[in-house]
């Protein structure tokens, strides 16, 4: 017979030490590791422990990347019950149903008596599962374990399903030898359900529950990530009195005199509430400025936070100057912080003219893949921003498990990225949902950067298809911090042949999809599901100086007009062509494939070389770009400096029928001339066997040739020597 929950809280906390070291929680809302994501369970990349059916039943045994310190003792491995709590106790496998005895060695998410069924329809589409992944690098890993979809037990579906029909929360373990975990909630499950949150020990003998009684269901109704209601369990002796910093606003840089206000937002860790508090701060170990606050009342636990200013000005400071800006909050109702390591801030902080001349250019990279059925979505919006901003934006596509992807390209993809599509500004703004990348882009493309940068000397060796450039950067006013410059090289109309999630583009908001997942006003609705002969664009082909830049070239105090440069070079693969069975020529694909019209990639012509300059912090989550450029590797019209070994003249340029070359033979030798088209393809062949000494005028008939863009090249026995032309 099932009991009630009911809780002498008595009888559960009397063999409680209150001078022994024991779990205690702190609300954190919104503090998600990267790559922590709600919808993870539509994800290959995820281990399941439980699916449906499942009723009172335990897991097999899941496994942690790393070993979690859980009341003094290390573990590894654990089960998972679909009751809402998970146990450490891997000889367990009797799932619990709620009683007087909380289960043993367990964390525990929301204990309920719970089933994990499939929905009717026209619901089955929904996930349900108990699943694990971990995201971030050791030795800052988080291992997740996911409840989602989980039902009541006496729920039979007979009613309408809604949001509160299921449950979805988390917990959430972080490595290191603190053993720190989180319980996340989402906007899913009965607000109006009570039920048991936190954790055991071994025997019991130890036990923290949220509040210390059973608890409503924590929601929100937001499905931002930056709402879900987090609490944190942390290990120790929580203090009477503890301040914390959740956030400062100080820029790294300040105009010389302007007024500066430091602003954030504390929260209190400790046990008690804190109705009065210090703000303080200095500059370069000056005289403390002091402002009391009183009349608060901010609860413990990190139940809700303050927003503070102060208002005392800092307006110090020389043109050029590093001034070291110290803030910290103190005498929370007028007695010691118990820690006073998390209320303090510190930071060095530039003064300058805020002489910013250059013109800012946002890159934009998006996460995408062949496969991904909602990414073409976000093709059509960075195509929308291409004609919207122009050359203020530079489209950059990263590809994942399909025909494109590098290894550079999935180290960002990792970094940055835990779903597809998405996107990051700068390296600073994560965009997520398309809706809003468009509307993010037009708030950042406006306003000038402190550093220009020129993509200079570029140069292709037709010979042996080695492409090298210099970015070079120049700075227009003084600029502190640790900066890389980087480069990526990217081509658009990147085709491939036929062949579904390598090539061909799945597409979910095709009329033949299950009717489309945009509706028929989608731009995408008439094309295929699978795109036969898809057009990619801004696709990264590589990242010559690494993932994320080259270091050591700029110091890390830059004063005006200051300039650096570095050189790249990319040796571009043979040209590669495509051949098709289908007819699928449309505004995204084409299947063209006859002579002249069936390139596929590695084609120079559709090469774009992209120059950066970005911070270079210790944390790859905080490296974002001051600023970007971008050119093709040539232009079809008015190329310069493109090709090495440039010595030939020719005419008429554009040239009709016949093509006239300026040529000084060094010797008497043989030499071949060479007309090639942008593919690299040879189109002409011309041998002089017994060409004499001096200035010469070659000859070629042209009027058989495409109207286009073309190399002609001679092969001496000292080398090879090029020039360009247009066939009109």
């Amino acid at each position: 017979m099932k009991k009630n929950l009911l809780f002498a809280l008595c009888s559960l906390l009397c063999v409680f030490d209150v001078f022994a070291q024991n779990y205690y929680h702190l609300r954190s809302d919104g503090e998600l590791p990267e790559g922590y994501y709600l919808d993870k369970i539509y994800e290959s990349t995820k281990t399941i422990l439980l699916n449906e059916p499942s009723n009172d039943v335990m897991s097999s045994i899941g496994r942690m990347p790393f070993a979690f310190n859980y009341y003094g003792q290390s573990y590894t491995s654990y089960r998972v019950s679909d009751n809402g709590y998970l146990s450490f106790d891997t000889t367990d496998t009797d799932s619990k149903e709620p009683s007087v005895t909380l289960p043993k060695n367990s964390i525990i998410g929301f204990w309920k008596d719970f089933k994990l069924q499939k929905l009717p329809e026209p619901n089955q589409g929904v996930g349900i599962q108990v699943f694990s992944y971990t995201v971030g690098k050791a030795p800052n890993r988080k291992h997740i374990v996911q409840y989602f979809g989980l039902s009541l037990v006496n729920n039979d579906f007979s009613g309408p399903i809604s949001n509160a029909s299921i449950f979805a929360f988390a917990i959430i373990f972080h490595e290191g030898s603190k053993g720190r975990f989180d319980i996340v909630f989402t906007p899913y499950g009965d607000k109006n359900q009570k039920a048991v949150i936190g954790c055991t020990n071994s025997d019991n003998s130890k036990q923290k529950l949220l509040n210390d009684s059973t608890n409503y269901l924590p929601f929100q109704f937001s499905f931002e990530n930056k709402n879900f209601i987090v609490y944190q369990f942390v290990y120790g002796n929580q203090p009477q009195y503890d301040l914390s910093l959740k956030s400062v606003n100080v820029n790294s840089v300040y105009q010389t005199n302007a007024v500066v206000n430091f602003s954030g937002v504390l929260f209190n860790s400790g046990k008690q509430a804190v109705s009065s508090l210090n703000l303080n701060y200095s500059i370069n170990q000056g005289d403390t400025i002091v402002y009391p606050l009183s009349g608060l009342n901010i609860k413990p636990n990190g139940e809700n936070t303050y927003s503070f200013l102060h208002p005392l000005s800092w307006t110090s400071g020389a043109n050029g100057s590093l001034n070291s800006v110290n803030f910290w909050l103190s005498d929370p109702n007028g007695l010691p912080d118990g820690d006073s390591v998390n209320s303090h801030f510190s930071k060095l902080v530039l003064r300058n003219l805020n002489n910013y001349t250059a013109p800012r250019r946002v890159l934009l990279e998006e996460g995408t893949g062949a496969w991904c059925g909602y990414c073409p979505d976000a093709h059509v919006t960075m195509k929308k921003a291409k004609e919207q901003f122009g050359d203020k934006v530079i489209n950059v596509s990263y590809h994942n498990d399909d025909s494109m992807s590098i290894v550079s390209g999935d180290s960002f993809l990792n970094t940055y990225f835990s779903s597809y599509p998405d996107a990051i500004l700068d390296r600073k703004i994560n965009l997520g949902s398309t809706s809003t990348w468009l509307n993010e882009l037009s708030s950042r493309i406006n306003g000038n950067s402190p550093v220009e940068l020129f993509i200079e000397m570029k140069s292709y060796n037709v010979s042996n298809r080695t492409i090298t450039y210099t970015v070079r950067v120049k700075f227009s006013d003084y600029w502190y911090g640790n900066l890389n410059i980087g480069s990526i090289v990217t081509e658009d109309r990147v085709r491939g042949n036929a062949s579904p999630n390598l090539w061909s583009q799945n597409n979910y908001y095709s009329k033949f999809h299950s009717g489309g997942a945009g509706g028929a006003n989608h731009p995408l609705y008439n094309e295929n599901e699978y795109m036969d002969g898809y057009i990619h664009n801004g696709v990264v082909k590589a990242m010559p100086g690494g993932v994320w830049g080259v270091s050591g070239l700029i110091p890390q105090y830059i004063t005006p007009n200051s300039v650096y440069s570095q050189t790249f070079s990319y040796v571009l693969p043979p040209a590669v062509f495509v051949n098709y069975s289908v007819e699928n020529n449309t505004e995204y694909c084409s299947t063209r494939d006859d002579s002249l019209y069936n390139e596929g990639r590695n084609i120079p012509a559709y090469i774009r070389l992209i120059g950066y300059v970005s911070a270079n912090d210790s944390n790859e989550l905080y490296r974002p770009v001051l600023n970007s450029i971008q050119e093709n590797l040539w232009n079809l019209v008015g190329i310069k400096d493109v090709f090495v070994n440039n010595s030939l003249s020719v005419y008429p340029n554009p040239a009709h029928h016949t093509l006239y070359i300026n040529w000084k033979n060094q010797n008497d030798s043989q030499i071949v001339l060479k007309i090639q088209d942008i593919t690299g393809k040879v189109i002409k062949t011309i041998a002089y066997d017994n060409l004499t000494m001096g200035d010469q005028i070659l000859i070629a008939d042209i009027a058989d040739l495409n109207s286009g863009f073309y190399t002609v090249s001679v092969s001496t026995p000292s080398g090879v020597f090029t020039s360009k032309f247009i066939k009109e």
